[in-house]
């Protein structure tokens, strides 16, 4: 009954009129979805709190057996927005190093999140790294756990490992976080934040220098109620994403245009591996000099590590030989 009174009165209305309401009843119904999805069930997975359990035990405590570990839930209280986050397995680990190592050259003080998706990595993060005088909260994923290994683009494991970025993100900024997720690959050579300007809900990073392609390694989300809605829908659409969340992320910004504000920000300053090689000038004397280099564009973790070597973004010291 309700559906034939509106086309009804959508029949008698002009075609402008017309896309108006539409958008407003396609809006509506996301807002409906939303209210019902805001019980997701992962929600109780991820913030699960240990039992006798206190932000001040990290890092005293770590995984051995069925020992307790540190979770989201355990530190979220704790945290100061705006939080950086990124996530890591053990084949990753030295290339999440060399990104807090850069965090530490240029002096950024901000809440740190490292969200590690096997026991291995969290049990070395947990520990401490050598030379590294920053302070950062590692948590172990309640999702399920990856394989420790390196993985490739495009394989299952590494679906799994980028899909959950997504749920991870929608509760730091439903926990009234803004937040910027990074990539293990990517390495900061100056602060970004200033970078952000105030009145975009999405700061985000593109593949190109078109912003057709934007990259969901590199994104900051600042708290917007409006942001929920299209989290939501992010993440009800991963289901379809072969590739991992950048190609979904790119459908639903286009399809969300007119709710959230997104700031692309510049290929020069925010260099994509693609972009950063197009150059073969040093980046030390660019101009802009960039402020965040990621090394996508280039498949395999070895190939990864050299690539950030010889481009002298290599900022893990030396092991000590004694």
């Amino acid at each position: 009954m309700l559906v034939t009174k509106a086309m009804h009165i959508l029949k008698n209305v002009t075609p402008t009129s017309r896309r108006k309401v539409a958008l407003m009843l396609f809006l509506l119904v996301d807002i409906l979805l939303m209210m019902f999805l805001r019980s997701d069930p992962t929600a109780e997975i991820i913030f699960q709190v240990r039992p006798k359990r206190h932000f001040l035990d990290f890092p005293s405590r770590s995984v051995n057996g069925n020992d307790s570990f540190m979770t989201l839930g355990d530190v979220f209280t704790s945290l100061e927005s705006p939080v950086i986050m990124t996530t890591v397995n053990h084949g990753f680990v030295d290339l999440l190093h060399n990104l807090l190592f850069s965090i530490q050259r240029i002096s950024l003080k901000k809440d740190i999140v490292i969200i590690c998706e096997d026991r291995s990595s969290y049990l070395e993060l947990s520990q401490g790294v050598k030379g590294l005088n920053i302070t950062y909260h590692a948590v172990l994923t309640l999702l399920d756990e990856s394989v420790e290994n390196a993985t490739n683009y495009g394989s299952k494991t590494y679906l799994s490992l980028v899909q959950k970025r997504v749920i991870y993100m929608k509760h730091f900024v439903r926990s009234k976080l803004d937040v910027l997720y990074i990539d293990a690959d990517i390495v900061l050579l100056g602060d970004p934040f200033p970078h952000f300007k105030e009145d975009y809900d999405i700061v985000i990073q593109s593949d190109d220098e078109w912003g057709l392609n934007l990259c969901t390694g590199f994104m900051f989300f600042r708290v917007k109620e409006r942001l929920h809605i299209f989290l939501d829908a992010w993440s009800r659409e991963l289901h379809s994403d072969k590739r991992g969340n950048q190609g979904t992320f790119n459908r639903v910004r286009r399809k969300y245009r007119r709710l959230v504000n997104i700031q692309v920000l510049p290929v020069k300053e925010f260099a994509s591996g693609k972009m950063f090689r197009v150059s073969s000038t040093p980046w030390r004397e660019r101009v802009p000099r960039p402020v965040e280099v990621h090394a996508n564009w280039v498949v395999g973790h070895a190939k990864k590590v050299d690539m950030l070597k010889e481009a002298d973004l290599w900022f893990v010291p030396p092991r000590d030989p004694n």
